[in-house]
């Protein structure tokens, strides 16, 4: 009795969650590998031929601001390797919430062209996020996310095997079967061997479908919840004064910058957030060299008239709570655990969308056969 309630709460949640996580799966594969993919698909815009030296920050801002004086500089992200191009991100034009960013020779201060991919991208993480549905979109994608602790769960239980010690009773897959029982067999095998991995993507994925998830999650791991930042800069909190131009943060960038190097001799890559109130400081987050992951940023506040430190904050000195709630997004995309990581959860996204298929061929199967013994039955009659 108890079987057959878990089975059927199983095949009726995996065809209609089924049918969103098929999306999902797809969507996420592809994400796994969007910064190497991007990168491939860019090499003249993302990289450029190494000169003497690279220009300061505030040459860069001046001779941005002087080619296209309209926009206002909000973010500029430098990269120690010669090879690399910086990357300007102007303040958005309303009713846009994001400013448009483009790469710029750090030797010339040249805007370059934009990259090829950027908007497919940004749809693919909508489709995966929200299944490009907005806010309706979002909680359907929520839904079938809790949808797959359950499947998980019940999967296992369903297909508890009667040598439960046997690794090939669990894990081995008979590729002779046909029809139904091969796709039973491939539905049940592949669903344990990224059983892990399944609940470990859900309950990280969690982080952007419910609010009342996510500040659980600070709550258990202890750690503060971020302050909201303004679009105009990233170091502004609440509070008047002037605004502030690029020409003005040009003028003293130079200041906040060596303020920064005295402090950091090695970095990886380094995005200055501009200030859009005059007496703000300017904020930089910084990759160590050789960082743990992409999400392993540092943070530190620099007064721009001074160029002298007014707070820092590095990822190692974090607690572990707060270390793993700033990884949140490294540890969904497997990042957090270097390429094998993120090759395990691409594997496991494209066998999420197996599974979705595989079930519904088993569900139309049996609703098939279910209607051939009901034609059976009238023709007796």
């Amino acid at each position: 009795m108890m079987r057959n309630i878990w089975f059927q709460l199983h095949w009726l949640i995996g065809i209609t969650a089924g049918t969103v996580l098929i999306v999902v799966g797809v969507t996420g594969a592809i994400l796994s590998f969007e910064p190497e993919l991007s990168r491939a698909m860019n090499p003249a815009v993302m990289n450029v031929t190494p000169q003497r030296a690279t220009l300061s920050p505030d040459a860069l801002v001046g001779r941005i601001n002087a080619a296209v004086p309209e926009k206002r500089i909000t973010a500029l992200t430098l990269a120690s390797s010669p090879q690399e191009s910086a990357r300007v991100t102007f303040a958005p034009e309303p009713p846009a919430k994001r400013g448009e960013s483009r790469y710029v020779n750090p030797y010339s201060g040249e805007l370059l062209g934009k990259p090829a991919g950027e908007e497919f991208f940004r749809f693919v993480i909508q489709l995966h996020r929200y299944l490009a549905a907005g806010d309706i979109g979002k909680h359907i994608v929520g839904a079938s996310t809790l949808g797959v602790i359950y499947l998980a769960l019940s999967g296992l239980y369903l297909r508890w095997p009667a040598t439960v010690f046997s690794v090939r009773s669990w894990l081995a897959l008979r590729w002779s079967l046909k029809g139904r029982n091969f796709w039973w067999e491939l539905h049940s095998v592949l669903g344990t061997w990224v059983l892990v991995v399944y609940l470990f993507a859900a309950l990280t994925g969690l982080y952007w479908s419910y609010e009342w998830y996510r500040d659980a999650m600070f709550a258990v791991t202890g750690a503060p919840k971020p302050v909201q930042q303004q679009a105009g800069g990233g170091a502004d909190k609440a509070g008047g004064g002037p605004s502030i131009t690029d020409a003005e943060i040009a003028k003293d960038l130079g200041l906040a910058w060596g303020g920064f190097r005295s402090q950091i001799e090695h970095f990886e890559t380094a995005t200055i957030r501009m200030p859009s109130k005059a007496g703000k400081p300017v904020q930089i987050t910084y990759l160590d060299r050789d960082p743990p992951h992409l999400r392993a940023v540092n943070r530190i506040l620099i007064d721009l008239a001074s160029g002298n430190v007014v707070e820092h904050e590095r990822y190692a000195d974090k607690p572990m709570g707060a270390k793993i709630m700033s990884s949140v997004y490294a540890l969904h995309t497997g990042r957090f655990f270097g390429l094998p990581g993120v090759v395990i959860l691409a594997i496991a996204s494209l066998a999420m969308a197996i599974s979705g298929i595989s079930g519904w061929l088993l569900y139309l199967d049996r609703r098939r056969k279910k209607a051939r013994r009901k034609e059976r039955i009238l023709a007796r009659a």
